[in-house]
């Protein structure tokens, strides 16, 4: 086969492979659909297979996080995934399971307590630049939900839930991998 040995010719085949639609770009599409499929029919542990043949990062991130047995390592690797290698495909997943996550986190019929005397809240941090406040707190978020609380020129991140008691909130704080501090509203 000497035609292959021509420059032009070898050029139009490695093109015409990569054109969409094509047998050979179909193959790099990916693994989406079935990834999808696996857990549309709750077959997740059919996923430890495919997981060998995925070289896209946004599948690997997905499929390790669903084949985790731990809660806060499979968060953050859907927070990964959706953070660092957004995929339209597999961000509603991602975003589902962390939803998900999160309200498994709170006792059934736990309510929020409102910010009044009494109530402790976990502050994670203080900034000055409201972007780094948000920075955090898009990192907090997979695991509790917060809000940047101005108080006279700082931006506090908070948790949006307050605790009616410290030592609840205490064992609140132990619960996440983030450090903070309990804050009285008083």
């Amino acid at each position: 086969m000497t035609f292959l040995k021509t420059p032009a010719l070898l050029l139009l085949i490695l093109l015409q492979a990569s054109l969409p639609g094509s047998n050979a770009a179909a193959g790099t599409k990916g693994h989406r659909a079935l990834i999808l499929q696996y857990v549309r029919q709750d077959k997740v542990y059919l996923l430890e297979k495919l997981r060998r043949g995925v070289t896209n990062k946004s599948e690997q991130t997905v499929i390790d996080a669903l084949l985790t047995e731990d809660g806060p390592i499979a968060a953050r690797l859907f927070h990964k995934q959706l953070t660092y290698y957004p995929d339209p495909a597999l961000d509603s997943l991602s975003k589902a399971r962390l939803t998900a996550y999160r309200s498994a986190l709170s006792p059934t019929g736990e309510k929020a307590v409102a910010p009044t005397n009494g109530a402790y809240f976990l502050q994670f941090g203080s900034f000055s630049s409201l972007h780094n406040a948000q920075k955090l707190a898009n990192r907090i978020k997979v695991y509790t939900a917060v809000t940047i609380f101005n108080d006279r020129g700082l931006h506090k991140v908070r948790t949006q839930k307050g605790f009616p008691t410290r030592k609840q909130a205490a064992k609140g704080a132990k619960k996440l991998p983030f450090r903070s501090m309990i804050i009285s509203s008083n």
